[in-house]
């Protein structure tokens, strides 16, 4: 799936540690990242800058809020997600896919929300996101991984998940394995094994995670100088080709206070 640079540091900082919508504000970084590699470099660069004393943090956040450099306003190449004030990048002849209300569509790579091009294969699918207990549905999307028919489905469940999840080294995704006992996840799928209308409301042995919601806190960018506390943000982490570290830290982000988890699962389609 084609994805278009991203622009912000914000985004870039995101994929670590969970600083993606935070400063996703206003932040802007010359358009070097168009893949996950990069942005993983650039992460990591982000992260040991922001570690160093305060002078040096006051000189990186001076160099992120810099405006965008004329002839990229004036390419008409830039696009910026009302939403965030976050600004992207397209390539040229390339179009960003927005929603009906002209909000850009994304791919999650990690805690990076990456825009996709207009025609990007895949399923569309809305999973809301922003500030706890003030979240908005986004479009985010998915191109289907599993051989054979299948399908992309999204299942809220309450905290805690009680699903279990294994992991494939060799395919590098997690996939549904089991639940816990007496949970509310195991109560569904018991639920979906005697009533198929049921299965879209839960998670099944098998499923494949592709992405699921998790807290993340968020600084404005006034924050950045201390001026206000982080508040607290539901994002959407895409589980694709990740570390089962990193998937399983990010599944253990939240509390019962920020509300139900979404899952993004891929699940094969039996044909009668």
């Amino acid at each position: 799936m084609a994805t278009l640079g991203a622009l912000p540091v914000a985004v870039v900082a995101a994929q670590a540690k969970c600083w993606a919508a935070a400063a996703a504000a206003t932040a802007f970084v010359p358009p070097v990242c168009f893949d996950a590699e990069c942005a993983a470099g650039a992460d990591a660069a982000f992260l040991t800058a922001v570690s160093l004393p305060l002078v040096a943090a006051l000189a990186v956040g001076a160099w992120v809020l810099r405006p965008p450099p004329k002839e990229l306003l004036d390419s008409g190449r830039l696009f910026e997600d009302p939403k965030t004030g976050t600004m992207f990048e397209a390539p040229e002849g390339v179009s960003p896919e927005v929603d009906k209300n002209d909000l850009l569509a994304f791919k999650p790579i990690s805690y990076t929300p990456w825009p996709v091009a207009s025609d990007a294969p895949g399923e569309r699918v809305r999973v809301g996101v922003g500030k706890v207990g003030a979240t908005e549905p986004r479009t985010f999307v998915f191109e289907k991984l599993l051989p054979g028919p299948s399908q992309i489905v999204c299942v809220t469940l309450p905290r805690p998940l009680g699903v279990v999840f294994e992991f494939d080294e060799r395919r590098k995704r997690a996939s549904v394995a089991g639940f816990v006992e007496g949970s509310n996840a195991e109560q569904r799928q018991k639920v979906a094994r005697l009533n198929k209308v049921k299965e879209a409301e839960a998670a099944l042995e098998g499923d494949v995670l592709r992405a699921f919601t998790c807290t993340c806190p968020v600084w404005p960018t006034k924050a950045l100088f201390g001026a206000v506390a982080p508040e607290r943000h539901l994002v959407v982490y895409g589980a694709d080709k990740g570390k089962w570290g990193a998937i399983r830290t990010a599944l253990r982000r939240g509390t019962y206070r920020d509300g139900p988890v979404t899952l993004v699962l891929e699940r094969r389609v039996v044909e009668p």
